[in-house]
């Protein structure tokens, strides 16, 4: 009885509680080391297919680049071999090779960077490249080609027509460093002469009808007219109009020397401050322009509060000599589609009634009593504020509205626009941005770093509060 009993107390075990506790603290451990394991081998998957994705994506922009790229078509093998890599990489992406897929995509993106490279350092191709387009401005390329809305950056190669609206002006820098200011109902063809070797020699505009300002650089240039030609000295600043209809040309030097010979070699060189008329095959003797006028008030970007102030009074300094004086008043430094041009103020102010709030230009230039214009004066800008909401203090305290509609970017190139409260005053990484009657601006800044980048936006209307933006970009120097 008594062994019986013993045996079966052997067959039962007692474990403590501290035991069971420790136990079944070691499995949760074990339990949380492998979820921590699968979370992290997650995480990772995760990270690596959105890093593969990103530079995939980089290597597709990165070949439109290169394709819109003058010269990519000596490079056609590399870039067959980056678009292999990047479908690879797109293959690897959709099987789940995350870091397959990252690998392609590296190396792609490196093929396709030192591509770029090579084509940057490269000479630009064309004659001439659009800085500036306001209203109605179309190019077209050759004789047979359609007529295309113009936009900033684009090259314009000898042979192409370029042409401006009613509304239209555009800043077109040439190879050689001259700026041409192309005015209203203007039509001109680019080109470029040859030497007796046939070499390329000295870049032109064909002019059929219109206006334009150039400022040369280190070397002249050369403007055509139906029946006379300007040659038009190095550091020089000139004026060319041609009235098609009436068969009548102004030629006009603002700053060094211009050379004009009519079509039937009547020749005529002028100095600062001189023009000539041309009527048929005819030019006149050189006559005395007045100088630029000097603006005195209000000062450059100034302030005005729409509501508080009613009017701001536009003065200048009296030019000796001038009979009169021309007034501009403008949204945009191009001076299109004017608010005030008028050319016959006697006195050396203008008071404006101030109805709407935005940024304005203004600029003055002086009349000889013989009706001869001058140059402009170099333009200032002044600013009016809308009111804001509420009352008191409250209303001084609100942001104005600030929306960023797009940011592109093309190469080093970053072009920005958006929407504020008419009246703000904004800037675009510290450039100061002209706005329009109704909020909306527009602004093109050049960015010297590469890679990734921030562009900030800036308003601040008249009570000082201010709205920022920053949105992130990537710069590449093509």
């Amino acid at each position: 009885m008594t062994s019986r009993r013993r045996r079966r107390t052997k067959d039962w075990y007692t474990v403590s509680v501290d035991t069971l506790r420790a136990v079944g603290v070691f499995v949760l451990l074990l339990v949380l080391a492998g979820g921590g394991f699968l979370g992290y081998r997650y995480w990772q998957q995760r990270t690596l297919e959105g890093e593969a994705r990103a530079v995939l994506a980089e290597v597709a922009a990165l070949l439109q680049r290169v394709a819109n790229t003058r010269g990519a078509t000596d490079l056609a093998g590399d870039t067959q071999d980056a678009w292999t890599s990047l479908e690879r990489g797109r293959l690897a992406l959709e099987s789940g090779e995350y870091a397959e897929a990252l690998d392609h995509g590296r190396r792609a993106r490196a093929l396709l960077q030192s591509m770029l490279d090579a084509l940057r350092d490269r000479p630009l191709a064309g004659e001439a490249q659009f800085i500036a387009v306001q209203g109605g401005v179309e190019y077209r390329r050759g004789e047979r080609g359609e007529w295309e809305e113009a936009r900033a950056r684009l090259v314009l190669e000898s042979g192409d027509y370029v042409k401006t609206a009613g509304n239209g002006s555009a800043e077109i820098v040439f190879l050689d460093g001259t700026l041409y200011t192309v005015r209203p109902n203007t039509l001109f063809l680019v080109t470029r002469t040859r030497t007796s070797g046939g070499q390329p020699g000295d870049q032109t505009i064909a002019m059929q009808y219109g206006w334009v300002n150039l400022n040369t650089a280190q070397r002249g240039g050369r403007v055509t007219t139906p029946r006379a030609e300007a040659r038009v000295g190095e550091q020089s600043e000139a004026v060319v109009a041609y009235d098609e209809q009436a068969g009548e040309g102004r030629f006009a030097a603002y700053r060094g020397n211009v050379e004009v010979t009519s079509s039937t070699g009547i020749a005529r060189r002028l100095g600062a401050l001189q023009q000539v008329t041309q009527t048929g095959d005819l030019l006149s003797e050189a006559r005395p322009l007045p100088p630029a006028p000097s603006l005195s008030a209000p000062a450059d970007q100034a302030e005005f509060a729409l509501g508080s102030e009613r009017t701001v009074t536009l003065a200048w300094q009296e030019v000796a000599g001038a009979s009169r004086y021309a007034l501009q008043v403008a949204r945009n430094r191009l001076f299109v589609d004017n608010l005030i041009d008028v050319e016959g103020r006697t006195k050396r102010s203008a008071t404006l009634g101030l109805r709407g709030a935005g940024s304005f230009v203004w600029r003055v230039a002086a009349i000889s009593p013989h009706g001869l214009q001058g140059p402009w004066s170099p333009p200032l800008s002044f600013r009016v504020a809308a009111p804001r909401e509420g009352t008191g203090s409250e209303a001084d305290r609100i942001p104005p509205p600030l929306d960023i509609d797009e940011v592109q970017v093309y190469g080093s190139i970053v072009m920005v626009g958006g929407r504020t409260e008419p009246g703000a005053l904004v800037a675009v990484n510290g450039e100061q941005v002209a706005v329009a009657a109704d909020g909306a601006f527009t602004k093109t800044i050049q960015l010297a770093n590469e890679g990734w980048t921030f562009v900030e936006i800036k308003a601040r209307d008249g009570a000082g509060n201010e709205t920022v933006r920053r949105r992130r970009v990537f710069l590449e120097t093509l």
